[in-house]
């Protein structure tokens, strides 16, 4: 399996410095567009890694690279699921 950077690097697209509005401006799996933080919090949420890979239709890479991320920027994943969950509840 892949080291940390290297899963990351791969598997995780972040933009930097555009101005267009219709850019995504979160960390995203590479070629399926879904947000990190959706993928932590779905697996946070009590599921396995089988069932958020397959949720999400992620390899088991992409399924790490996300986690991997998770593990780096940790305040930034959790804040972000937990404005959603405001908007949500």
């Amino acid at each position: 399996m892949l080291q940390a950077d290297e899963l990351i690097q791969r598997y995780i697209t972040m933009p930097h410095g555009t101005s267009d509005p219709n850019v995504r401006k979160e960390p995203f799996i590479r070629d399926k567009g879904t947000p990190v933080w959706v993928v932590v919090g779905y697996y946070l949420g009590g599921h396995s890694p089988a069932q958020t890979a397959a949720a999400f239709v992620l390899s088991e890479e992409e399924l790490q690279a996300a986690l991997c991320y998770y593990e780096r920027h940790e305040t930034e994943i959790k804040q972000r699921i937990e404005s959603n969950e405001l908007v949500i509840g």
